[in-house]
Parts: structure tokens; sequence; C-alpha cells
């Protein structure tokens, strides 16, 4: 006669084979991450652009209060100046008066007579074909930069 104490394994259930279900339960495991990261997802704060938008309220004597009183700056103003070498093979500055294309010595000309106050706030964007020489783009260069402009070179059209 046996006592109902016995010894069992978890393998009596399944017959003693390893072919059942053995092992741990992932679904329960899988549920609670899951609760975890909606839990986190929901409770983080997403930083949008409106998060860093400043303010000014204007007070009760006019002044603004949060924010400076002139924000907003211009972009720079551009100028595209392209040199090209003519049929005749003097280069022609494009650019400078309106769409015609100009000697280069009438375009030098042109660029010291320009009225463009401090030039603090213009670039000249100058570009040059292959077959112009160094000193009409130098001469060129040099003409925008002696007026206090900022000069970038860039490729030809």
């Amino acid at each position: 006669m046996s006592s109902g104490l016995q010894r069992r394994s978890v393998f009596d259930k399944t017959g003693g084979s390893l072919g059942g279900r053995s092992g741990l339960m992932m679904t329960p495991m899988v549920d609670v991450v899951l609760v975890i990261l909606i839990f986190f997802m929901a409770s983080t704060t997403i930083a949008g652009y409106e998060w860093f938008l400043e303010a000014g309220v204007e007070a009760e004597n006019g002044a603004m209060v949060g924010a400076e009183q002139s924000r907003f700056t211009l972009p720079e103003a551009v100028i595209d100046v392209d040199l090209v070498r003519g049929v005749d093979g003097m280069t022609v500055v494009y650019g400078v008066s309106g769409d015609a294309g100009i000697p280069i010595s009438r375009g030098v000309e042109m660029i010291g007579a320009m009225e463009i106050g401090d030039g603090g706030s213009l670039r000249v964007a100058l570009g040059a074909g292959d077959d112009v020489p160094m000193g009409d783009v130098m001469a060129v260069h040099d003409a925008w930069n002696g007026r206090g402009v900022k000069v970038v070179m860039r490729t030809s059209r």
C-alpha cells in the first residue's frame, strides 16, 4: 500500500516525455512588458517646436516682456554675377546691369559706382567659365570686396 504523498515531477503530467509544453509561459511576460512600455510612452513628454517658442507679452507701460524687441532679421541679399568669355575673346559680365552682358571694364566701373550702403547685408555669388582668365575673375572679385561685400565663388551656369 502506498501513501498519498508521492514524489512527482513536471514530466509526470505529460507522460514523461519532453514533447509536451514545458518551461516558462512567455505570454504573461510579453503582456507585462507591453504594459510597462505603454506606461513609459504615455508618461513621456514630446518636446516639439511649440515648446521652444518665446512669447512676447506687452506690459502696461508698452515694453515687451519675455522677448527681445527685434528678433526678426532679414537674410543677406544675394547677387548672382557670371563671367563669360565672349565670341570676340573679351570677358562679359552678367548680373551687374540687369540681364544684359557688359564688358568687364564697364562692369568694374559700375560696381564701384553702385550705392550699396555698408555692404554687410549683401553677398555676391560669383561664377566664371573655365575659359575666363583668372585676372578678370580677380578684378571683379576685388571690385566687390573693396566695397565691403562678401564674395562667394560658385560654379558657372
